[in-house]
């Protein structure tokens, strides 16, 4: 994991970001600025900030071990496998944690989850396209 690898994440996160929380609605930024107690605006930019790690995670550490070698069955797979890792950690581990809830209550039908799995595919998709852009697409 080196530096150059975790800031190609880094705008592909910010979209995905913003992709998630206009999937998820307003009710989405409330919950994420409820964590520390502020307001919906506060929890949109903590949800950026935090879509900025997650983007930067993905291209730093876990690209590296998703390459299937087909960039669509990437997108498709690892996008699929990252959004749910994310669901677990931060929609049902982390943000439970800091607001006071109770961990691990799965709700299919709540808008996370289908978020964070349209977050992991739009995060994996913009990813390649940078990098087809970039001409990045088969050294890395």
């Amino acid at each position: 994991m080196n530096s150059d690898d975790m800031r190609r994440g880094v705008i592909p996160g910010v979209i995905a970001g913003y992709i998630f929380l206009a999937y998820a609605g307003p009710g989405m930024q409330d919950m994420v600025g409820g964590m520390i107690s502020a307001d919906a605006f506060v929890g949109f930019i903590l949800h950026i900030i935090i879509s900025i790690v997650i983007g930067a995670l993905y291209t730093g550490v876990f690209m590296q071990y998703v390459d299937l070698g087909n960039p669509l069955v990437n997108i498709a797979v690892g996008g699929l496998i990252y959004g749910l890792i994310w669901w677990i950690l931060g929609g049902l581990i982390i943000m439970p944690a800091i607001s006071g809830g109770e961990m691990l209550q799965i709700d299919l039908n709540h808008p996370s989850l289908f978020g964070h799995v349209i977050f992991g595919h739009a995060l994996a998709f913009l990813v390649v396209l940078r990098d087809a852009a970039m001409g990045m697409g088969e050294e890395k």
